[in-house]
């Protein structure tokens, strides 16, 4: 049963620290790590910085921990998490840059609900 499995390593990142979960690059290590981190943030008002803050702090995987977090977190708050500062700096296809992106995203979107 997958939930035997993931339960106990989801609530040792809630109650634990970073230092209780083993460093040996293994993405369910990295996954706690990214849960604890959001568990943790207390800022409601910037909760996609705070926990990557969260996560680079903890040491360790700090690469594979931060993406996993603001997967996580881009998941549950989307795009509007990404401060605008950040955004800015965001680029993709040569020529493009968020608010492109920003645009193709939601005309795709757009596109799916239509079919």
């Amino acid at each position: 049963d997958v939930r035997a499995f993931w339960r106990p390593l989801i609530h040792a990142a809630q109650v634990g620290e970073p230092a209780d979960f083993p460093r040996n690059g293994w993405v369910v290590h990295a996954l706690q790590t990214a849960w604890w981190a959001i568990h943790r943030c207390r800022d409601a008002e910037r909760p996609l910085p705070a926990a990557l803050e969260l996560c680079v702090r903890a040491g360790g995987d700090t690469d594979t921990t931060a993406a996993i977090a603001g997967g996580l977190l881009g998941a549950r708050w989307g795009a509007s998490a990404v401060p605008r500062e950040w955004r800015g700096a965001v680029h993709g296809y040569p020529g493009l840059r968020a608010d492109d992106l920003d645009r193709i995203t939601s005309n795709i979107t757009a596109a799916k609900e239509l079919s």
